[in-house]
């Protein structure tokens, strides 16, 4: 009886310290490590070997097996002891291996191991998740008694808040290293943008944009020629986040370029389109306003790629219309024609918007 009380005083100490090792140790494959070495020693087993959970391929994987180094071993969820006790949720102690119908005996073949006994218990977190299944095999006297399962139960639910704390900080760690890309990605977006308005006699021009999230498809843009004219572009990448922004730098790159080339403005949007269509992918478009205005003749010539219509604003009739639009948006249909560009003729006190 002395000893029982004793060995028991002792397992009790030995959880207390693994406790304090888990909740200290802050690195995935290092914490696995802890936990199956602290088990194996702790339930005077021959090994142990902790699986984690692939909810997506509804698999059990490990990184740590006792004996096998550098090997990840994955298991179907209802296949072998692990996968059994995963797919039941329940506890398995088995004194005999070789008559257990959920084991499997391939894995003692390739390797000359003998499996006798087995524990085999599924990890919870606090909500019912089940998040692994740690297994020991072989005690060392015996077999596995009733104790043993109250101790492994323990070590456990030790091991499954300890991987649980694990994710979360990992989730955390990794929210912030997107929030922080997102951040440089946002100056690196703003700093396209044009930093000045334009200063043209006559004419009273600016811009300005918000993107909902960090980052998005929203651009517009000010390419000032040399003969006097301003090219003006307004434009829009389907959906929010960093794939629309990298797809929207590149239509700025490619659009600059091609207006370098001077070439009529139709001929821009279906050139732009067709290097947008491999780079855009399916169910994405880009929608785009380009114009040139020529502050001498007071025009302004403009085609539209399925853009939002531009509002024209008389400010002494108070008088609004929408320019049409015309053509189809970017990047859907290689080889789209678009039509020639259309004249607006500024009047005294006009409002053009886009």
């Amino acid at each position: 009886m002395a000893n029982d009380i004793e060995k028991k005083l002792n397992d009790l100490g030995a959880v207390l310290d693994i406790a304090r090792a888990m909740m200290a140790e802050k690195d995935l494959r290092a914490l696995m490590d802890l936990i199956v070495s602290e088990t194996t020693k702790v339930m005077g087993a021959d090994r142990s070997s902790l699986y984690l959970v692939d909810e997506g391929n509804q698999e059990l994987f490990t990184w740590i097996a006792e004996g096998l180094q550098d090997k990840q071993i994955r298991v179907p969820i209802g296949e072998g002891i692990a996968g059994h006790v995963a797919k039941t949720r329940k506890p398995l102690n088995v004194e005999d291996a070789y008559r257990c119908p959920h084991f499997d005996q391939e894995w003692d073949k390739k390797t000359g191991y003998r499996t006798r006994s087995v524990l085999c218990l599924p990890l919870f977190t606090h909500d019912g998740t089940i998040v692994g299944v740690l297994q020991v095999i072989n005690k060392r006297e015996g077999v596995f008694a009733d104790y043993d399962e109250s101790l492994l139960d323990a070590l456990g639910s030790l091991a499954a808040v300890a991987l649980d704390n694990n994710r979360l900080v990992r989730h955390y760690v990794e929210k912030k290293q997107i929030q922080h890309s997102l951040q440089i990605a946002r100056q690196i977006q703003q700093g396209l943008l044009p930093d000045h308005n334009p200063s043209i006699n006559g004419f009273d021009i600016a811009g300005w944009t918000l993107s909902c999230d960090e980052t998005g498809g929203d651009y517009y843009d000010f390419i000032e020629m040399d003969d006097g004219r301003l090219g003006i572009a307004v434009g829009d990448v389907s959906s929010h986040g960093v794939g629309p922004a990298l797809l929207m730098s590149t239509a700025r790159a490619f659009l600059r370029a091609l207006i370098a080339g001077n070439i009529p403005l139709a001929a821009i949007l279906a050139q732009l389109n067709d290097f947008l269509v491999d780079d855009m992918g399916e169910g994405r478009f880009m929608t785009l306003f380009y114009g040139v205005l020529d502050p001498k003749n007071k025009t302004v010539n403009f085609t539209s790629a399925g853009h939002e219509p531009a509002v024209i604003m008389r400010r002494g009739s108070e008088e609004f219309c929408e320019a049409p639009n015309t053509g189809c948006p970017l990047g859907i249909v290689p080889g789209t024609p678009f039509p020639e560009a259309i004249r607006f003729p500024f009047r005294r006190e006009t409002c053009f918007c886009s």
